[in-house]
């Protein structure tokens, strides 16, 4: 199959949303809104995160929101309201709404789902569906109660993608020691999937020595309770979650052997662990359900369950070797590009003129000349951000 992703048609959407909404708001919130940190913050590989709330209270032993700077033990609501949440999304020059646009993700530095955030969660929600349109995606540790349910599922533009948060069940306690118990968790899941949408299990992070043993239940109990994937995340460390951990009695020998170095100060490292991911993908696999490496796919999947289109993840986790071979099959999908789309995107992003482009399946090749090496490799890395719209890797080809 193929499909046809145009640029100059994004963008006008984008214009067109931005312009009805500067109608209808007051200058003081436009101004509010183009000053925020949506408004000028880069995606990251799951897509643009969007902060309903800052901080969080549940106090997880694994957390590294507190080395971001973020309060561990308080919570409070975002300061956008929801329509300022829209515009500052589209003064962002990296964002773009509607289903072909930009993913968003909802949990990364807060608890969405939280009683002193969840109507900042669900109105900004309902922004983005009034508004953008945008595939949307949340994780969430708390159980989630029926009216909630009935308004994420009456949402009716976006593609909304639930990841319900389950690491343990034997030492959830210690571990997560104010969120609400796994059992409550499963019953979200089976509450999401009888209303329609389509939740999905999110096995992050997994940590060696500690939650490994539990992975088949992890994966066989949100199936029966109506999951219809799993995201199997990673997990990294600093000096504080370390400490953290050792003073709650777990044995971290296996993490530091696993470090790739050792933390200083708030530094996050990764832990190798991709003989742990291989392993759940295999029993995912073997269990009948829907395996994923990355959060991007799972909701590249759930756009596909939701909305019936097949477009290749954003990311590009299918020229990356990061595809679990989901039924998304991005690799198969023929992507149509239009070179002068190209062109003129890189000329309103970034003032960039090409001289010559070619397209391949996978690939977009711009030509240029009398670049130094430094300056070809921040090119390369300013027109990746690109990447998400085309669907396909950028890179400059001096001549």
């Amino acid at each position: 199959m193929s499909i046809e992703l145009s640029f100059k048609r994004l963008e006008w959407n984008k214009l067109v949303t931005k312009s009805k909404l500067e109608r209808i708001m007051s200058h003081e919130s436009l101004i509010k809104a183009k000053a925020d940190y949506h408004a000028n913050r880069r995606p990251r590989p799951c897509g643009l995160t969007i902060h309903s709330g800052i901080g969080c209270n549940l106090q997880c032993a694994y957390c590294y929101v507190e080395d971001m700077g973020f309060n561990f033990k308080n919570i409070r609501p975002y300061g956008l309201e929801a329509n300022e949440l829209a515009y500052s999304l589209l003064s962002n020059p990296i964002f773009f709404p509607t289903i072909y646009g930009t993913y968003l993700a909802f949990g990364s530095v807060t608890e969405p789902f939280h009683p002193l955030v969840v109507k900042r969660t669900l109105a900004y929600l309902a922004a983005v569906d009034t508004w953008l349109g945008n595939p949307c995606q949340f994780s969430t540790k708390f159980y989630i109660n029926e009216d909630t349910v009935s308004q994420l599922s009456s949402l009716r533009k976006i593609s909304l993608n639930p990841l319900i948060t389950i690491i343990t069940f034997e030492k959830f306690k210690k571990l997560e020691p104010n969120a609400p118990s796994p059992d409550l968790r499963l019953e979200t899941i089976k509450s999401l999937r009888k209303s329609g949408l389509k939740p999905m299990l999110f096995l992050r992070p997994l940590i060696p020595g500690v939650n490994d043993n539990e992975i088949e239940e992890l994966i066989s109990l949100s199936k029966e309770a109506g999951a219809y994937g799993v995201v199997v995340g990673g997990f990294r460390v600093t000096v504080r979650i370390l400490k953290r951990l050792e003073s709650l009695g777990v044995n971290t020998s296996e993490i530091k052997k696993r470090m790739l170095k050792k933390p200083k100060g708030n530094e996050q490292i990764s832990v190798m662990i991709n003989d742990l991911k291989e392993k759940a993908i295999e029993i995912a696999k073997d269990k009948g359900i829907i395996p994923f490496k990355s959060a991007c796919c799972a909701n590249t999947y759930n756009l596909m369950l939701q909305k019936g289109l097949r477009i290749p993840c954003p990311n590009l986790c299918f020229l990356k070797n990061f595809c679990s071979d989901c039924p998304v099959s991005c690799r198969e999908i023929d992507v149509k590009v239009d070179e002068e789309d190209v062109v003129y995107a890189l000329s309103k992003v970034y003032g960039l003129k090409v001289q010559d482009v070619s397209i391949t399946k996978f690939n977009i090749y711009l030509y240029m000349q009398n670049l130094s090496k430094s300056k070809l490799r921040k090119l390369n890395k300013k027109v990746g951000l690109l990447e998400p719209i085309f669907r396909k890797r950028i890179k400059i080809i001096l001549k």
